[in-house]
Order: C-alpha cells, then structure tokens, then sequence
C-alpha cells in the first residue's frame, strides 16, 4: 500500500493522545522487554557500515558529488556493502527527483540504525524529523575520515530494547495504515515518512530481507 509522506506542523499531544488510545508506549525509550535474548541476524558492526553507507547514499541524494564518497567507501573497504540499487544510484549523471527524495528519506532509517547502536539516545514517537546537524558534525565521520574507530567501537542495544522499539513502531505503522485504509483522520503531527523509515530499519535488522528488498507490510 503505497503511503504518502506529510511534512506536517508539530503538536506533540496529537501522537501521542493518539498512541495512548491504542496503549502503544509514548515514553521516549520504551521498556525493554524483560528476558528477551535472541540475537540479530546483523552485528553492531554491520549496523555502524550500512548507517555510514546510507549518509554516503543520503549525500549524494541532496547533490553531493558522488565519485569523492565512492572512493572514500572504497579505500575504507566497506564498497563491498553497497546494495546494488546503491551501486546504480551512484553511478547515473542524471538522477530523477523522485529518486532523490526517495534516498533523502532513507536518512530516518539510517538514524533509527544509529539509535540501534547507541548513537542516537531516544528515538521517541514519530513526529518529527531527525538532527541532521548531529548526523553530519557529530555522528557519522567526515569524509576522508579513518572509519575503524566508527566501526569497531559500536554496541549493539540489548535484544529486549530493540523488540520492544520495533513492537512500538510496528504497532503504530499498522494502525496508521488502517486509518487510512478506512479514510480515518491521523494525528496532525504523525510524520509517516519517518515512521515508515524505521519500520524499514527494524525490518531490515530481522535479517529475513536484503536492504534493496525490504518491505514494509503489515
């Protein structure tokens, strides 16, 4: 089902009134869920390589030449990770505007990664975007930068903290497609761009799915 994407004026309550009603938790971190285990098909490591990959991806998406961040990627050796829809979107001179967007977008999964990791302290409910300032002067390292650090230095959160996140936005992914399936009025301030960027990421994280091939079913 295709989902429109809204950049929409923020009243924190509306979401959050709205998420309550459905006892979804509206805390910025959720509990974790107690007891919980099982690990992920992808390491902290893996996690730290594909977020770096996406800012590359996110960069050129918004003009960024592309060639200086292959080749960035390549001397850190982490091309190799590169999706191929990746591949092909670095390599055109000319890329479409609906292209573009649909990879600047790709920035909010790449945060949720970020949180996954612990770069990011709170992802919270879905209303706004993400700090792109933080993105670029304090998270992911410059251009040009050594990536070893970045990389090996990242810890997975706990199993029971990453299930009870995805729960919390797989649950309100689901309820804001049967709204509008039923032509329901969401809440003013639900920005779905960013709630289906992180259903992407929690998707992609279970392992069953290559990141090209992620979808974000109910």
């Amino acid at each position: 089902m295709a989902v429109v994407y809204y950049h929409r004026q923020l009243h924190m309550n509306e979401t959050k009134t709205w998420a309550k009603s459905l006892g979804v938790a509206t805390t910025a971190n959720v509990p974790p869920i107690a007891d919980y285990s099982q690990l992920y098909a992808y390491t902290a490591q893996d996690i730290a390589i594909r977020a770096v990959l996406l800012q590359g991806i996110v960069a050129v998406a918004y003009g960024v030449e592309a060639q200086p961040i292959i080749e960035w990627f390549q001397n850190q050796k982490i091309w190799d990770s590169i999706t191929p829809k990746e591949r092909a979107f670095f390599g055109r001179k000319r890329r479409t505007k609906a292209e573009c967007i649909r990879f600047q977008w790709q920035q909010e999964a790449e945060w949720t990664l970020l949180w996954m990791i612990g770069r990011v302290k709170t992802l919270g409910l879905p209303t706004k975007c993400c700090d792109t300032r933080r993105l670029v002067d304090e998270i992911i390292p410059a251009l040009g930068d050594d990536l070893q650090g970045f990389i090996e230095k990242s810890k997975l959160r706990s199993p029971g903290e990453i299930l009870a996140e995805d729960e919390r936005t797989y649950n309100l992914w689901c309820h804001a497609l049967a709204a509008q399936h039923n032509k329901e009025s969401l809440p003013i301030d639900l920005n779905l761009g960013v709630l289906r960027e992180r259903r992407y990421a929690f998707e992609w994280i279970d392992g069953q799915q290559e990141w090209d091939e992620v979808t974000c079913d109910t």
